[in-house]
């Protein structure tokens, strides 16, 4: 997407918000992406916002491209689009979460690229069979079940440290066409996919059944106590960088096209993901 010969190159402007912000590897990977493509005078940046100060921030920053938007700010995104009258994509009007905001000519839109995340995450290892198991029932959860439904699953397991806590994900689970069995953080029993959304200082300690299928760790912490154990029970351990990078390209292709006005291509779009995975803090 480099400018040739009377060509202008696309500028975006961008940043990852959230609280807290400055763990999030965000600025990397979209900053390897712009050099991939020799967007040089493109940026991307970083600003702790939280909930009481989402629509504050985005009126001040009336000319950005658009945001990535971590926690705790993905449902107040989908209730300030919903206010504002911006529109929201399948997967964000699905689940009632969202992670990223873009800014096209005509219209501001919302969407949720968690579930593109997951889905290329998992379906790079494929699994086997149609149930699945969910660990936590928070806004990831809920960006989960879709990406389960997409990917074949039909039986999911949410298991939860408190029952009341996962009504809302175990209703969306049912209004997607998911049989929805709701259970202590206690068991896994042998699934096709498991997904961990819970953060990685709050693992408990788990049985497990064994399992051939892909476990996926949403936490991209150095260890991963429930992928340790799924390794050890037969699974395909996948870290949550893969996740990260699935969900940072989909977003990555929404900025380039509002900021060019054609969407990148597949060439593009190969180099954004390479450098991206290339860009990873390399892990002892």
């Amino acid at each position: 997407m480099a400018a040739g010969a009377g060509r202008v190159s696309p500028v975006v402007r961008a940043a990852v918000l959230g609280r807290p912000i400055a763990h999030s590897l965000s600025p990397v990977l979209h900053r390897a992406a712009f050099a991939a493509l020799g967007l040089e005078d493109s940026e991307y940046g970083r600003a702790e916002v939280g909930d009481e100060d989402l629509a504050a921030f985005l009126d001040a920053h009336p000319a950005e491209t658009g945001f990535s938007l971590t926690m705790p700010l993905k449902e107040r995104l989908v209730a300030l689009a919903r206010e504002r009258g911006w529109d929201l994509d399948e997967t964000a009007e699905a689940t009632g979460v969202a992670n990223t905001l873009v800014r096209f000519p005509n219209a501001t839109t919302v969407a949720n690229t968690d579930v593109d995340g997951i889905v290329g995450a998992i379906r790079l290892r494929p699994g086997s069979g149609t149930r699945a198991t969910i660990l936590g029932a928070g806004a990831t959860a809920r960006s989960a079940l879709l990406a389960l439904v997409r990917l074949g699953i039909t039986e999911v397991d949410l298991l939860v440290r408190s029952a009341s806590r996962a009504a809302a994900a175990a209703e969306l689970g049912t209004r997607l066409g998911l049989a929805v069995e709701i259970g202590g953080l206690e068991t896994i029993r042998s699934s096709a996919v498991v997904v961990s959304t819970l953060p990685a200082e709050a693992a408990p300690t788990l049985t497990w059944e064994p399992g051939s299928g892909v476990a996926l760790d949403v936490a991209y912490a150095a260890e991963s106590a429930v992928l340790t154990g799924a390794s050890a029970h037969g699974y395909t351990a996948v870290p949550g960088t893969a996740m990260l990078v699935e969900q940072a390209v989909a977003q990555a292709v929404l900025f380039l096209t509002a900021a060019a006005g054609t969407p990148p291509s597949p060439a593009q779009v190969e180099a954004i993901a390479a450098s991206m995975h290339a860009a990873l803090p390399e892990r002892d």
